[in-house]
């Protein structure tokens, strides 16, 4: 039968049975009905055009045959191996209707229908298979899956829903129902399913993995490595049961899950499947937030040969690049970004920053004009305006639920209204971005927003005796408040500073000679800037929560991991120079600042005890400011950076 011809016929309508209502007695009955029988399932498979042939094969006719094994092996099975469907779905229509209580002619049916997208007639076939044998999970497990394969992700969830019992007692088609759960939202459910299952009794490796896969949905890390440890233990072990292990390791979050076990899972999957995308940009993402630069150079390249269009996956490689010292080509990756998505201000930034370090200034004063009047060409004409807009905006406030619910946790008053505490806390979120958009984009009229600043006197008179000695200050801060108001602060007063921050150097703002760039300097550069700082006698500020390197080092703070450097307690300890913790925070529409010392080093006391110390003292005063009024928590950077919701493995 020529080729061509049969995959024509592919395309072809299934043919209505017409003559499937003929009486079995007008066809004959024992030998003779099993060679007129064989006869036509010789025509069809020989036939240009089989579909044409298909009326001849009858339910009456199979009937008398006795011929469904016949029709199953001689014409079902070849051509569902050669792919050619339509007369592999009309024959098994014909079994159909002469053994309506065959379940395996249904689920067959079912499944060719689903494969040429037949989604109605599929899901009504499968949907008769399991009315046939209502216990049978495997049956009830396709009926799900045909809704997840057409889209009808709620109603596969119902289904879930009211045959959860059966996969629980026979789980070896559970991942089916765990798939819907997820899919719909419905993590809790499919956390209780995988839950229930027997850890040292694991069905099969689908389950297993999509068992671990549930339970991390759920913020379940610590039940999701228990979990995928007995699978591995029993043999399960697969590609995506590895995925979802290394990454319940990185939600635990220890610095061995981070540095060693999640590596190691992702790679293990990897010698699986080694052109996973996904794995390749979690195994490159893992390895540069170990500080493991050059290594994660190579999976990550892999990653977007793979699919070019990935934008995170991009940024991580070109973040590896530079932090394996790689100037050029990170600013060109970065520059192809720019190309995928001309106006995301996140990429401009960015490639500011690189184009800058790789010493391609002209390119970067261009791109850092664009970027600045695509972001004043949204702002209103006066600040006041700006900030009447932001009680429209507040929904928009894209801040994670955790940090919602760990600051709740951290609050002073206890008697709270939630609804209005978060509310204040997502206009602090945007008070803050809007102070630095003016201070960036809106120079010539800055001095709108300087009026949102209270009293200064007393910040002043802090100062004074500090710097009296001629020395320079290490000034302290965190993620918190009005943090950009700083700078017009002291601006306004006069006072001599430099603040790191993430801005790139070619900012051309009046601000920006205050600024020792962490975008596109190296840790070193940033450090001999700072002690250059110091030595002439400046004020120099610190979010010591707050660090461009992906693998920063961090610590435990209120139960949660936050970025921590210790570059600050060093440096106050090194060169002998007064430290301060500094927080701004909002009071009667004002800015105003919290101010106070921090340890000094005793003679001759150890660098390593004064900076425990000093952190300890430095935690006790972020303590004080995150218990205060919502509006003063920001939300976003630093010791925000991490936080996770809180381990749900004990439920």
């Amino acid at each position: 039968m020529p080729r061509a011809a049969t995959q024509a016929a592919a395309t072809q309508g299934t043919a209505t049975q017409t003559a499937s209502t003929q009486a079995a007695p007008s066809q004959g009955a024992g030998p003779d009905a099993a060679n007129r029988l064989r006869a036509v399932i010789e025509a069809i498979r020989v036939a240009a055009y089989p579909m044409d042939e298909m009326p001849a094969l009858d339910r009456a006719l199979v009937l008398a045959a006795d011929g469904r094994r016949d029709v199953r092996r001689l014409l079902v099975s070849p051509f569902v191996r050669e792919g050619v469907f339509a007369p592999a779905i009309a024959a098994l229509e014909v079994l159909v209707a002469a053994y309506p209580s065959q379940v395996e002619d249904r689920r067959l049916l079912a499944s060719l229908l689903g494969r040429t997208e037949q989604w109605d007639r599929a899901i009504a076939e499968a949907d008769a298979a399991a009315a046939i044998e209502p216990g049978t999970a495997a049956l009830h497990g396709a009926r799900i899956q045909l809704r997840l394969q057409a889209g009808r992700v709620a109603d596969a969830a119902a289904v879930a829903r009211a045959t959860a019992g059966l996969a629980e007692q026979a789980p070896g088609d559970a991942h089916f129902w765990l798939l819907a759960f997820m899919r719909n939202g419905d993590a809790g459910e499919a956390a209780r399913m995988a839950s229930l299952l027997d850890a040292d009794n694991l069905p099969n490796e689908r389950v297993a993995g999509m068992a671990v896969r549930a339970l991390l949905e759920d913020h379940r890390a610590q039940a999701a490595i228990r979990l995928g440890d007995a699978a591995l233990a029993a043999g399960h072990d697969s590609a995506p049961l590895r995925t979802s292990l290394g990454m319940a390791h990185l939600r635990r979050g220890t610095e061995d899950d981070r540095k060693v076990h999640a590596p190691a899972h992702f790679e293990a999957g990897l010698a699986m499947s080694p052109a996973d995308v996904r794995l390749l940009s979690l195994y490159g993402e893992t390895l540069l937030r170990a500080g493991r630069y050059k290594e994660a150079v190579a999976p990550l390249k892999q990653a977007i040969d793979l699919a070019p269009e990935l934008e995170q996956t991009r940024a991580l490689y070109a973040r590896a690049l530079r932090y394996s010292l790689q100037y050029a080509d990170a600013a060109d990756q970065f520059l192809k970004l720019l190309d995928q998505s001309p106006d995301k201000l996140l990429w401009q930034r960015s490639a500011i920053a690189a184009l800058s370090q790789a010493g391609r200034t002209q390119e970067a004063e261009a791109l850092f004009g664009r970027y600045v009047a695509q972001r004043g060409a949204a702002l209103p004409d006066t600040f006041a305006q700006a900030l009447a807009q932001l009680d429209e905006r507040l929904d928009t406030a894209p801040i994670p639920r955790a940090r919602f619910d760990w600051a709740w946790s951290l609050r002073g008053d206890k008697d709270a209204d939630r609804a209005k505490w978060e509310r204040a806390a997502r206009w602090g979120h945007l008070v803050d971005h809007l102070l630095f958009d003016w201070l960036e984009c809106r120079e010539d009229n800055v001095e709108e927003a300087m009026r949102m600043l209270g009293d200064l006197d007393p910040g002043e008179r802090f100062f004074a005796p500090l710097l009296a000695a001629g020395r320079g200050v290490v000034v302290a801060t965190a993620h918190v408040g009005p943090m950009y108001a700083g700078l017009m602060a002291l601006e306004l007063v006069g006072i001599p500073s430099r603040w790191l921050a993430t801005a790139p150097r070619i900012a051309q703002s009046s601000y920006a000679e205050a600024l020792i760039s962490t975008a596109d300097q190296t840790e070193a550069q940033v450090a001999k800037a700072c002690m250059r700082a110091i030595g002439a006698g400046y004020v120099l500020c610190l979010a010591v929560d707050g660090a461009a390197n992906p693998a920063a080092p961090r610590t435990m703070f209120e139960g949660q991991e936050v970025t921590y450097s210790s570059f600050a307690s060093h440096l106050a300890h090194r060169l002998g120079v007064p430290s301060v913790f500094y927080a701004p925070r909002w009071e009667d529409g004002h800015v105003t600042y919290t101010l106070a010392m921090l340890p000094a080093a005793t003679p001759g006391e150890d660098a390593n005890a004064y900076a425990q110390r000093w952190q300890q003292a430095y935690f006790e005063r972020l303590r004080e400011h995150l218990a205060g009024p919502p509006e003063n928590l920001r939300m976003s950077g630093g010791i925000w950076r991490h936080v996770k919701p809180a381990d749900r493995s004990a439920q």
